[in-house]
């Protein structure tokens, strides 16, 4: 390991609040009795970024979450410059403490554009400890559009990698659709020793929000891979998101198809009868407007992945780019999505008990948001995993007056 950090649990917090509502501008209730503790914080650093690196859970509540570490620069945008590091925090209390480090063998070690090895032994996907990192084009510390990964099986302590994902660039749903690189981020539901399901997005080279969801799977290890379907696929292809109407504006005839709009970071489950759920970033280019349309929605398959269908519309994120969700299943079953909302500087939470049909007024998990510039709410980008006691653990970036641009984890009581 090249760097160590250790922190410990800031007091716990717990939130109150008169009102429970969407409403702009009113309070909304904020998770009872929420437990805070810093991940990493240094001075004259910026950490970020969760939701682009992974986290899992293992045996023992411990946890591992993947973000990246950078110099402090105050700019437009995000207060942080190059280089981007690619670092982990693990936790073996449940979350509530933390050690931090820049691990040998891993994202950014190797290149933007790494020399890719070979997968000679197929990956067992049901050892313990396996973690999978996917990397891809597009976003702080990673810019290959190719795609590739590294697969762990003791927790993340150590890696194997970089290896590729085949010829996934040349297929003919790819090329039809006019796409010529890969953003995944890390989100894979393995299904067997030999068989895991990942989810993909594409886009065309250097087009911003071009992306398109689209599921791929391996069924020998690793070694190979092929298309599966679209989740949300490009606007001149067939898919359930040609077919929904994306309800953003007063003016119904204003409403886009969902496969005009960005779709990219999703999150994924499988229920207990089978059903995988995909809980998805979106946004909308409003032509003339100057304020683009911003949030989460779900989407379902039941015949493991080639076919989807529109759920509902979760939330949404804010300016500013707006946010991805971080998505789990609580241990009574119901499905658990954690956001940052820009507009108010907040992180919060919704919970659905209809498997994703429709869901709860959302809580804040955190607020009180500061930075030097307050040019930007840079916060957000969790992810959330559920421990055996059924306690839940958020983990994000977020910014306050004593602690700037740190990762930060909350837990608390579904």
């Amino acid at each position: 390991m090249k760097s160590f950090f250790s922190f410990s649990t800031i007091a716990a917090l717990a939130f109150l609040a008169t009102s429970y509502t969407h409403s702009p501008g009113k309070k909304l209730k904020h998770v009872k009795d929420a437990q805070h503790s810093i991940i990493y914080y240094q001075p004259g650093r910026f950490a970020g970024w969760p939701a682009n690196c992974a986290a899992f859970i293992f045996n023992n509540d411990e946890i591992v979450t993947g973000f990246i570490e950078a110099p402090y620069k105050k700019n437009k945008g995000h207060n942080a410059d190059r280089p981007y590091l690619n670092w982990l925090a693990r936790s073996t209390d449940g979350g509530k403490t933390w050690t931090a480090t820049d691990p040998d063998n891993y994202a950014g070690d190797f290149g933007d554009r790494p020399e890719l090895k070979t997968i000679d032994t197929p990956i067992n996907y049901k050892q313990p400890g396996f973690a999978m990192r996917v990397v891809g084009e597009g976003y702080h510390g990673a810019a290959d559009g190719r795609g590739h990964f590294f697969y762990s099986y003791n927790a993340g302590k150590t890696w194997n990698g970089p290896y590729g994902f085949g010829d996934v660039l040349s297929w003919p749903e790819i090329t039809t659709a006019g796409f010529d690189e890969l953003t995944p981020r890390t989100d894979y539901i393995v299904n067997d020793s030999n068989s895991c399901l990942l989810f993909f997005s594409a886009r065309k080279k250097n087009k911003f929000a071009t992306d398109r969801l689209f599921c791929i799977e391996t069924t020998d290890g690793g070694k190979s891979y092929h298309f599966l379907g679209w989740v949300v696929g490009p606007a001149d292809t067939a898919t359930a998101g040609s077919q929904v109407k994306v309800n953003l504006f007063e003016d119904a005839d204003k409403n886009p198809d969902a496969n005009e709009c960005r779709a990219v970071m999703s999150q994924s489950q499988k229920l207990a009868d089978g059903t995988i759920i995909s809980v998805i970033r979106r946004k909308f280019i409003v032509s003339g407007e100057g304020t683009d349309k911003h949030w989460i929605d779900a989407y379902a398959s039941t015949d493991g992945g080639k076919t989807w269908n529109f759920l509902s519309k979760i939330a949404d994120t804010g300016n500013e780019n707006g946010n991805p969700s971080a998505f789990a299943i609580t241990k009574d079953g119901r499905l658990c999505v954690a956001y940052g909302e820009r507009n108010e500087g907040t992180i919060r939470v919704v919970y659905s008990a209809d498997k994703g049909k429709t869901w709860s007024e959302p809580q804040i998990l955190m607020d009180g948001f500061w930075s030097e510039d307050m040019q930007l709410n840079d916060l957000g980008y969790p992810r959330v995993v559920c421990r055996s006691d059924g306690k839940m653990v958020a983990m994000y970036y977020y910014s306050t007056k004593e602690n700037p641009h740190h990762l930060r984890a909350t837990i608390w009581k579904p």
